[in-house]
């Protein structure tokens, strides 16, 4: 798993972060959990320089955070209609 996770970890930085870098992420901690402390660590290392050298999970996130700091419900709500899934709940604090 250790193995995966370093390998993801690359791909992640090269090539299509937002496919390799979760994957990296999911891969090193579960070297982590199995006891493969050195290769997790080098994979979690790779997946954070992944998501750091990567302009598209920047943009995912970034509109995640736009959507949920202006409240872009009613704006984004046909979109969620088209697809057929019902939009996470607002609450106002």
């Amino acid at each position: 798993m250790g193995w995966f996770a370093v390998a993801f970890g690359f791909l992640g930085i090269f090539t299509i972060g937002f496919v390799f870098v979760p994957l990296g992420l999911i891969c090193s901690l579960l070297a982590l959990f199995f006891g493969q402390i050195v290769w997790g660590f080098i994979g979690l290392l790779l997946a954070v320089m992944g998501f750091i050298t990567s302009p598209k999970l920047w943009f995912i996130i970034g509109m995640a955070a736009f959507y949920q700091w202006f409240d872009m419900g009613e704006i984004i709500q046909p979109f969620f209609d088209m697809l057929g899934i019902e939009p996470p709940p607002g609450e106002d604090v």
